[in-house]
């Protein structure tokens, strides 16, 4: 059986597409749902960093494609084999307005290269996390929780 590749979670969000996109991309915004530390270099090829600061955790990203205010995409590491090999995946959010509202698709890909025990372990944590980061954002650009 072949394994998953791809997390993919959406939601919409009555937002002019221009502030999701800020909310994605700059830092203090970034930080605000994703996170509670955020540094952006929003260019192809530079570094990001997110932190969790209740977890003792840290991301560190490089930024793969920006094209405003529609496409985004950075590399971020899952983890690493005892050999010292680093595993990352691709998370990619993808922004489409209609009538004011703003459709965000995230699809975090590239998790069929993972080890089998880190395969499995990121599908547990990140399909739920992006569920609740989502909801985090949404909160952040319309100001009400929906659940």
């Amino acid at each position: 059986m072949p394994k998953t590749d791809a997390i993919e979670r959406q939601i919409s969000v009555t937002s002019p597409i221009e502030r999701v996109w800020e909310a994605l991309t700059v830092a203090e915004h970034l930080a605000e749902w994703f996170g509670d530390s955020a540094e952006v270099d929003l260019r192809p090829g530079g570094t990001m960093r997110v932190g969790w600061s209740e977890y003792d955790a840290t991301a560190e990203c490089v930024v793969e494609t920006v094209e405003p205010p529609t496409r985004f995409a950075y590399r971020w590491d899952v983890g690493e084999s005892d050999d010292g090999t680093v595993w990352s995946t691709t998370v990619t959010f993808t922004l489409h307005e209609e009538d004011g509202t703003t459709t965000v698709k995230v699809v975090e890909s590239g998790l069929s290269r993972l080890p089998d025990d880190l395969h499995q372990k990121t599908i547990e944590e990140n399909a739920s996390g992006w569920e609740g980061e989502l909801e985090d954002l949404r909160v952040l650009l319309e100001g009400a929780r929906t659940s």
